[in-house]
């Protein structure tokens, strides 16, 4: 049953596309067809065929022939990898990995978002706490449901004290509420026993953003803003796959 979400992988994708274009917006989500992006063509079934109606159609919309931008086609592949990575990692009769992938593609589409918009919208992190959560109480092995609560509440603490003593000394915002509630999502996923090990490897992350873009000329700054989402949820995705393996 696990080699399911493989199958199903690249329409979740299609689906994180629209989320990732239209929360951002405040577009509506689940009522509104599918358009081309330029001539506002209504894209047919066969054209909403995640992976082959690119593919089909050469990357260009088939009413305009507009190029249809490549990252509907990126995230469509990244959701498949995400699933087939877990599979490879977990094995595909594990209860947990169904959690892995869906962990894995919302923290993908969170990282997205983040990247484009400097958010993390509550209508994709709040949700996927109360999955964390769920899984606690579903499913007996990895992390108990007691460690995700307390580790669920700390990470949102943790992070909110952090922002606040950071904005009272610096006078400016330095992470954002959207940072606090994705570490609280993590920890409703790893227990709060694997708090210190996300926190760590997010840092880490982050810092080695900053030498990627330094080497490639970037000035930074101490008013730099850079999108902690990204780096908090690769931190979250990989401490959840090797602490339960």
């Amino acid at each position: 049953m696990g080699w399911f979400l493989v199958v199903l992988a690249p329409f979740i994708g299609s689906f994180m596309g629209v989320l990732i274009r239209r929360l951002p917006r405040g577009e509506p989500v689940g009522f509104d067809r599918s358009r081309c992006e330029h001539c506002h063509h209504v894209l047919s079934p066969a054209e909403l065929i995640p992976l082959w109606s690119y593919i089909r159609q050469r990357g260009r919309c088939s009413a305009c022939g507009a190029r249809i931008a490549p990252a509907h086609l990126a995230i469509e592949l990244a959701a498949t990898a995400v699933a087939l990575l877990c599979l490879v990692l977990r094995g595909a009769d594990n209860p947990l990995v169904w959690g892995d992938v869906l962990l894995g593609w919302g923290l993908l589409t969170l990282s997205w978002i983040d990247v484009e918009t400097f958010l993390l919208p509550d209508a994709i992190t709040l949700p996927l706490l109360l999955c964390g959560l769920a899984e606690g109480l579903a499913i007996p092995d990895g992390a108990s449901l007691e460690s995700r609560i307390i580790g669920a509440l700390a990470g949102w603490a943790l992070l909110a004290l952090l922002a606040a003593l950071y904005k009272a000394i610096r006078k400016r915002n330095g992470l954002g509420g959207g940072d606090a509630k994705l570490f609280a999502a993590g920890g409703a996923w790893v227990g709060a026993e694997a708090l210190p090990s996300v926190l760590l490897g997010a840092s880490l992350c982050g810092f080695l953003f900053a030498c990627a873009l330094a080497v490639r000329g970037r000035t930074l700054h101490a008013r730099m803003i850079l999108p902690f989402g990204p780096c908090l949820a690769l931190s979250i995705w990989v401490t959840r796959l090797l602490i339960h393996n």
